[in-house]
């Protein structure tokens, strides 16, 4: 359950693997729902189509909200505040900072966001 919470929350550190494959499932799930709802709502016609929009909108908004938590959590990882996830919507600088989310790596030990979270063991406590 733990990690389900971690999708939403805005709140510590999150590794390059954890933001790598989150963001890319979350980006190809939201793609497929919405492709399988845009097929369920063609085949059922027009007024059973219009049933499918609250699940679509919902899930783009989940999806969209797990992918801001997860991408600021990366940020923190790298000693950044939250708010330079709005540095993503400049233009031509947005290629290369997404480059910094993937591929730099975070400051090591613990940083004003929390702790390192590859020093976290697999049970969840920090190492002694």
């Amino acid at each position: 359950m733990d990690k389900l919470v971690d999708l939403f929350t805005f709140e510590g550190r999150t590794n390059r693997a954890w933001y790598f494959w989150h963001v890319l499932l979350d980006d190809f799930a939201v793609v497929m729902l919405v492709f399988v709802l845009a097929v369920m709502g063609s085949l059922l016609g027009f007024p059973w189509g219009l049933a499918v929009v609250p699940p679509l909108l919902s899930a783009i908004v989940g999806g969209s909200w797990a992918a801001i938590a997860v991408t600021v959590r990366r940020l923190h990882d790298l000693g950044r505040p939250g708010w330079h996830w709005w540095l993503l919507f400049i233009p031509f600088f947005n290629l290369y900072f997404g480059f910094v989310l993937v591929f730099q790596r975070g400051t090591p030990g613990p940083n004003l966001y929390g702790p390192d979270p590859l020093a976290v063991s697999r049970n969840g406590y920090l190492p002694r």
